[in-house]
């Protein structure tokens, strides 16, 4: 079977690691650019440095992918449109964007421009990934908790590249779902500024800490399936780091192979976590996943460090470009080498004694050591009785190659639309003021609770809603295996009156909109401004919870065609897992049904556990948020309480109170409202 080799994508945090990457067999790079990307801490690249290392890739036949994936206010829209154009004009490849409205700026302006939805958009189901194909993608980047039969049916079936990490950190939450650095220590992973809490000790122990990701020995099936790129993660790590785990995966896609013991053995010593995980590809949950950074002796790692910096040192080249080249030489015209779109000459002489042949043209051709190519034709012609010195020919040949080179390197031309290519969307918006307030819960009880109080609306998991006919909240995270029983489930709700779902996944919305209900957007889909709103609005949503990571200021900033709703009470979801830390922390036992599981920290704070659909977690604040405001001025419709371990008899003291406007005692935070997110 001729199977396409997929691209392997390699990280590049300087202009070094992009050397080191190219020179050891990736097929594209990934690059962070300005204040836009989720590795904002990266040495990073200046406006020139990004544009010779496009221009660096482009000539090497390897493509350049730059990531702007960070969730973007309304005053850092126009900046990060700029940086955009920047890298288009520069001829970069493709963008990984998390941001919907950025994204659907950049298309706008540039509908060629290849976007890639970054694994922050937490894309793990079919519809999914077709609902960011019809809105612009290109390429989604899987969730890194997708099995291999999630991998292979979206790859297969949904109409849009994919993209797989094979390599590197993972993390116990799904991507762009994570918000405990935010909350804890004001730097947000949304933002590109995450300081890995998730890696410190609770409960006397790590039960957040993944070992790094190795899907080394799966490399194979996922090009036999269509994957069409292997992502290794590392941007904020050395250069010979990106050097000597490229090289690995390289030989082993080029070679359709497993790695060897030694290969393994080198993977393990470069970097690991107590040795490596194939995270959730094979279905497989438990202890063994977890385990952190491991010191292995520099002794082990410095010959290998040391033979990866010869190897991507700048002047050593591999040969990765083929060329065809054409020689003749005639008494007429003298000598004329053309290699690929270029041509040079040079002279020739009536020979006197041995006359130049094509043996010796070929021989003083086929030298391209130093440069990136190599001949793959050769075509030569020289008429009797002429001679070419051999150091013409040489010269002839480094000038064919560095002018194919330069040529190469030239970006190619586009086109960027200025001025206003989208309607002004705001200016559509009909919203009405401030109407009141909406609650969430988690029970019957609690909802029940709350009947006859004057709330706007109370929104139930689905579960609830299909006993109740509530609006239903849509578990954020379930894998294509369970639509089935959620299907069934909305049937249930939907027949006992329930014409609303809450959905915090961009794949729900296709769903709930088959089914007929009205689609309202949770926190999940990380609305942070005006333009997202309304690509969010295009999809079919009518209502949008906005971010609890976005300023009052930024808040009151969006508009648009959406009704807002804003969370001003409760535990803030903080994390969401699917390796169940409740049952880790239960000696491997389920228990669900035994009371809330809490993690505490280092300074004692204590974290609850909430058990999600399909065996999941979710863990939420230490303390529940308390947001007091003129939500008139903010210019949001409704403000939601999220009731999560209140009892019913709490759950309707807190919502009278905010009804009546009366304060209410405890210890609470203002979130990030107030404070913000780096």
């Amino acid at each position: 079977m001729n199977v396409k080799i997929p691209e392997l994508l390699a990280p590049a945090g300087s202009p070094e690691g992009v050397r080191a990457a190219v020179q050891s067999g990736a097929g594209a790079v990934y690059m962070g650019f300005g204040t836009f990307n989720a590795r904002r801490n990266a040495q990073g690249f200046s406006h020139e440095e990004m544009a010779d290392a496009i221009a660096y890739c482009r000539a090497r036949n390897v493509k350049s992918n730059i990531t702007l994936n960070i969730l973007v206010g309304d005053r850092e829209l126009d900046d990060a449109l700029e940086d955009a154009k920047f890298l288009y004009e520069a001829g970069a490849d493709a963008l990984i964007v998390q941001d919907l409205g950025l994204a659907r700026l950049i298309h706008a302006h540039a509908p060629d421009f290849a976007l890639h939805a970054s694994t922050q958009m937490t894309i793990h189901t079919l519809d999914g990934a077709r609902q960011a194909r019809d809105i612009g993608f290109s390429r989604v980047v899987l969730s890194r908790e997708c099995t291999r039969e999630q991998i292979e049916q979206i790859t297969r079936e949904a109409g849009v590249e994919t993209e797989v990490f094979v390599h590197g950190a993972l993390c116990m939450c799904y991507s762009g779902q994570c918000y405990l650095s935010a909350v804890i220590g004001q730097r947000s992973g949304n933002r590109g500024l995450c300081a890995q809490p998730c890696r410190l000790p609770y409960n006397g122990g790590y039960p957040l800490s993944l070992k790094d990701l190795m899907l080394a020995g799966h490399v194979a099936e996922l090009a036999d399936w269509g994957v069409s790129s292997l992502k290794i993660e590392g941007r904020m790590k050395r250069p010979e780091y990106a050097a000597i785990v490229t090289k690995v995966y390289a030989d082993l896609l080029r070679e359709h192979r497993k790695p060897t013991a030694g290969e393994r053995d080198i993977l393990r010593r470069v970097f690991s976590r107590d040795g490596f995980t194939d995270g959730y590809y094979t279905g497989k949950k438990g202890d063994s996943m977890f385990g952190t950074k491991t010191d292995v002796p520099m002794s082990e790692v410095k010959s290998l460090y040391d033979e990866a910096a010869r190897r991507f040192a700048e002047g050593k080249e591999a040969p990765l470009v083929p060329v065809n080249l054409f020689f003749s030489a005639r008494r007429d015209t003298g000598a004329v080498l053309s290699a690929g779109e270029v041509t040079v000459t040079g002279g020739t002489e009536q020979a006197k004694n041995r006359p130049t042949t094509p043996e010796m043209v070929e021989k003083s051709l086929s030298k391209t050591g130093g440069t990136p190519f190599y001949v793959k034709n050769m075509h030569i012609e020289v008429e009797d009785g002429l001679v070419v010195p051999a150091s013409v020919m040489n010269g002839m040949r480094r000038d064919a190659l560095a002018l194919l080179l330069s040529k190469r390197s030239v970006a190619p031309s586009r086109d960027w639309m200025d001025g206003n290519v989208l309607p002004r969307d705001e200016e559509a918006s009909s919203r009405e003021g401030f109407r009141g307030y909406t609650a969430a819960v988690r029970t019957e009880a609690q909802a029940k609770a709350l009947e006859g109080l004057g709330l706007e609306a109370v929104y139930a998991p689905l579960e609830v809603a299909a006993r109740t006919g509530l609006p239903a909240v849509l578990p954020r995270v379930f894998s294509d295996s369970e639509q089935g029983q959620i299907e069934m489930l909305l049937g249930e709700a939907m027949s006992r009156g329930t014409n609303t779902v809450l959905v915090g996944n961009i794949g729900h919305i296709p769903l709930a909109r088959r089914l007929g209900f009205a689609v309202h957007g949770d926190f999940g889909l990380n609305a942070y401004n005006s333009r997202t709103l309304c690509a969010l609005a295009e999809m079919g949503v009518s209502r949008q919870t906005l971010s609890f990571e976005a300023r009052l200021a930024q808040i009151r900033d969006m508009s648009g065609p959406l009704e807002t709703d804003l969370i001003v009470y409760g535990r803030l979801p903080l994390m969401i897992f699917e390796n169940c830390a409740i049952r880790r922390q239960h000696g491997g036992k389920c228990s669900c049904k035994n009371g809330v599981t809490v993690l505490t920290d280092r300074r004692h704070e204590s974290f609850p556990l909430l058990p999600e659909y399909g065996c999941r977690n979710t863990l939420i604040g230490n303390r529940p948020l308390c947001l007091r405001e003129d939500f008139a001025r903010l210019g949001v419709q409704t403000a939601r309480l999220l009731f999560t371990t209140e009892s019913p008899e709490e759950c309707a003291h807190i919502a009278r109170a905010f009804l009546r406007g009366a304060p209410l005692e405890g210890e609470f935070t203002r979130g990030l409202y107030k404070r913000g997110v780096e």
